[in-house]
């Protein structure tokens, strides 16, 4: 065991354990009470003392908008914040320092995963963090499962020279999501076992990994709650890592940039929006979100790259705002006539395949990684290339497959799976 590892995970869940979110969480759980009006009122006020605060403290949102005319006094509703411009992730690249309200001694840094490109650098407070943690805490109590129940993680904390660590303070069996394969597999399920989790989180291509050599094992697990963040969830993955580790999933959609909050509803017909977290204008290809628990780094009408799939209103699901996540605006392939095409996953459960990633080198050249299951054929390589080649255009581009174990398939440097990659020379 590492000492090192293990006392800063320790710590680390100590400074956002319950006794000192408890006030947050006491003041999240007042905003699930609340009626729209209420939390409209609400948002409101923190939306202007934000906006004031920047206004005022940060160099360079002050710049920003007065160069756009906008003088403070012009803001003084939640319907006025339409009349801000929109903060791109260039701007933060560029801007970041400039954005603080306050001493950049008062935060701390942190950094996107760079699954766009380069990582962002963005800034914390105390408070933000303790907020993000009360929302998750309040989430997941409503799900089924408290803070201090044992909970196995499988979050790319570890590196391959260590398999699994214990922290006794909060509860938390950390597994590798990177040593998972045939060889491992019983080790990972007996840990498991014998720990007796309420709860496992992951990244859903993590949790999918460890399904799929259960299935070649034949193996099963009994854990009540699956919580899934970070990465896009697909249907296939849910179905199987659902029956293998006999569990139900709740997924979420949040950022690094903590700019929105999105929970998967109990009856898993879309997500709604955590009250209080922010305030989201979602738009034909993508949204554009103001946080409103960090006025140290404050990101105001913040464009973010997801594409979402907007549940339509209904009676039996009204708080339902996001039918679906999509991914990436970003995660496409490039044809030889320079368009663009998102949405290429069509690999469902039923199929003789347990993966695929798109993987792009040149501009117009595709090759699809394929991990097979027992039962697989030429046929099925055969129907991959062809449906890709349907959604793309048959005369443009080359697709080739190429069979890879699921060790074989590429993420990033945090461990995160991604449904297309790209390499620097496949541009537009």
């Amino acid at each position: 065991m590492s000492i090192k590892k293990y006392l800063f995970e320790t710590i680390k869940y100590a400074l956002r354990s319950y006794p000192i979110i408890r006030p947050y969480i006491k003041e999240v759980d007042r905003l699930y009470t609340m009626n729209a009006e209420e939390l409209k009122q609400r948002n409101e006020k923190r939306f202007l003392e934000i906006f004031r605060r920047a206004y005022d403290k940060s160099p360079f949102y002050h710049k920003l908008y007065t160069e756009e005319g906008i003088r403070k006094e012009d803001i003084t509703c939640l319907e006025d914040i339409k009349k801000l411009p929109v903060i791109t992730k260039d701007m933060v690249k560029k801007h970041a320092d400039e954005m603080l309200t306050v001493p950049r001694w008062q935060v701390i840094r942190a950094n996107t995963s760079g699954t766009t490109g380069t990582p962002l650098k963005i800034y914390e407070s105390w408070p933000s963090i303790w907020w993000t943690q009360a929302y998750t805490y309040c989430s997941r109590k409503r799900d089924g499962f408290t803070y201090g129940q044992p909970l196995v993680s499988l979050r790319g904390h570890l590196n391959r020279n260590q398999t699994s660590l214990k922290i006794h303070l909060s509860n938390t069996l950390f597994l590798s999501s990177y040593n998972i394969n045939s060889n491992t597999v019983e080790q990972y399920y007996k840990k498991i076992v014998m720990f007796r989790p309420i709860a496992i989180e992951g990244y859903p291509s993590s949790l999918y990994s460890l399904a799929l050599f259960l299935k070649d094992a034949e193996l099963e697990l009994n854990i009540p709650i699956t919580f899934t963040s970070s990465e896009t969830l697909l249907d296939y993955q849910r179905d199987l890592i659902e029956k293998r580790l006999g569990t139900e999933i709740y997924d979420r959609y949040s950022m690094t940039e903590r700019t929105i909050f999105l929970v998967e509803s109990h009856n898993h017909a879309g997500y709604y929006e955590a009250p209080g977290f922010s305030i989201n204008e979602y738009i034909d290809d993508g949204e554009i979100c103001t946080s409103l628990i960090n006025d140290a780094f404050p990101l105001i009408r913040y464009r973010s790259n997801d594409i979402m799939e907007m549940a339509k209103s209904s009676e039996e699901n009204p708080p339902i705002i996001v039918k679906k996540i999509e991914g990436r605006k970003d995660d496409y392939v490039i044809c030889k006539d320079g368009s663009l095409v998102t949405r290429i996953d069509f690999i469902e459960s039923g199929q003789h395949i347990k993966a695929c990633q798109w993987v792009q080198e040149e501009k117009g050249e595709v090759i699809v990684y394929i991990v097979p299951d027992e039962n697989f054929t030429e046929a099925d390589a055969y129907f991959v290339k062809n449906e890709t080649l349907k959604r793309v255009g048959f005369d443009n581009m080359e697709v080739s497959t190429k069979i890879v174990g699921i060790e074989d398939l590429i993420y990033t440097q945090r461990g995160k799976f991604k449904l297309i990659v790209r390499k620097p020379n496949a541009t537009v």
